[in-house]
């Protein structure tokens, strides 16, 4: 082989003999956290040339926790390797842990593109080691539920009148009641429902309440969420709503505090009871015509008692029990305009259903192909800022008809055994 060609080759083949493997790092910073506290995950990725393309980054998601991605998550860095420089990307996420315990992460990995001079871009999927890291909570805090954490906690109440309105409240009248609460510590995610329930006043028909969704802010350094509730009265008497009361950790005085509302009171003129007409076209009946229909409504009371009491009862507890109520907090929050909330919601009432699940595992699960394109791109959106997030009332629907299925599904198999959901 001549000379000339001879170096020809060489020169051919040596980017080849340069070719590399990108280095990639994970560092958890600290390992172990208070639940509700965030810990760093960095990750560094470094390639010998440079990238035409950014990396695809797991979204690193666990159950019972919430992983985000900071404003100015992602930033270029350099480094010298066997005396060459090395082009980098550092990225560092945020991760809350929602209950305590020992986490992993366990089978991630990343596609890395780089180039390589005089060929097409090389492409690397590059398998990441676990990542681990534990949740606590301080000794002290173990009964708090749910456990809620910062320098402090305030709650406020303001009440106001609908537009107009003027002097003593009647019938027919509204008032508007806006809670806020604002805590310098954890996100606004982590903070629980405000108003309280008026399910008595509510079932006697004497008011009608009307609740927003409620809405969140993350400022610094305080988080908020704010609820807007609106009460009409549809009868005359006296009427309190309940105060409000959240306990929570406070990380500077390492002791339980409470905040709270006080219980508002309303006096409101007009008819005691809403019905009132009715009962007075019935006494005006002849006696005998209401003893029969007195004793007919006391029949069709007791059959329909005896078929609905104890049904009546179930739903009564249904109703109650932490999953339901969860759902129905997911149903709130995807009629708001944060996706990351969004996410969150998902996963607390995941969390309620079965902890552990997650939730790409549950729409395989029970879910339809509509969902689970749906939670992935939910996903994709508040983790990797990539595509749009999904319709909400999409995203609401597919969940309800998977939630359905898997309660039909316990109702068949009660007795035995339940189809695992994370095998």
């Amino acid at each position: 082989m001549s000379r000339p060609l001879a170096l020809l080759v060489l020169l051919c083949a040596s980017p080849l003999a340069a070719q590399v493997d990108p280095i990639v790092r994970l560092e958890v910073r600290p390992d172990a956290v208070r639940v509700g506290e965030a810990l760093a995950l960095r990750v560094t990725v470094l390639v010998p040339t440079w990238f035409p393309r950014p990396p695809l980054y797991p979204d690193f998601e666990v159950a019972n926790a919430i992983t985000r991605l900071p404003p100015d998550s992602s930033y270029p860095t350099s480094e010298r390797i066997d005396g060459e420089s090395w082009s980098g990307i550092v990225r560092e996420y945020r991760i809350y842990p929602l209950a305590a315990g020992s986490y992993r992460i366990d089978g991630a990995s990343m596609r890395v593109t780089y180039a390589s001079p005089g060929a097409e871009p090389l492409v690397r999927d590059v398998a990441l080691p676990p990542v681990v890291f534990r949740g606590t909570v301080p000794a002290g805090a173990e009964a708090l539920d749910p456990y809620l954490a910062g320098r402090e906690l305030k709650l406020s109440l303001d009440v106001q009148r609908e537009e107009g309105a003027e002097g003593d409240l009647a019938v027919g009248d509204a008032v508007v009641l806006s809670y806020t609460a604002a805590l310098d510590g954890l996100p606004s995610m982590f903070l629980p429902p405000l108003a309280p329930a008026l399910d008595a006043p509510v079932g006697a028909g004497t008011v009608s309440v009307y609740a927003d969704a409620a809405r969140f802010e993350d400022g610094d350094p305080l988080a908020t969420r704010s609820e807007r509730v609106t009460i009409v009265f549809q009868a005359g008497g006296e009427f309190t709503v309940p105060a409000v009361a959240i306990d929570y950790w406070d990380t500077q005085a390492g002791a339980v505090r409470t905040a709270r509302t006080e219980a508002l009171k309303f006096t409101v003129s007009g008819p005691a009871q809403p019905a009132a007409a009715v009962g007075d076209a019935v006494a005006d009946r002849r006696p005998w015509q209401a003893v029969v229909l007195a004793a007919v409504l006391v029949a069709l009371l007791a059959i329909t008692g005896r078929v609905l009491l104890p049904r009546s009862r179930q739903w009564a507890l249904a109703w109650r029990e932490p999953e339901p109520r969860a759902f129905r907090e997911l149903r709130r929050t995807l009629r708001s305009d944060d996706e990351e909330q969004h996410y969150a919601a998902l996963q607390r009432w995941l969390a309620s259903l079965d902890p552990g699940l997650s939730p790409r595992a549950f729409a395989r699960a029970w879910g339809d192909q509509g969902l689970g394109e749906a939670v992935d791109a939910l996903s994709a959106h508040c983790f990797g800022g990539a595509g749009d997030a999904p319709d909400p009332r999409r995203l609401a629907h597919g969940l309800g008809k998977a939630r359905r299925r898997y309660h039909h599904a316990r109702r068949r198999r009660r007795g035995g055994a339940i189809v695992p959901l994370n095998p």
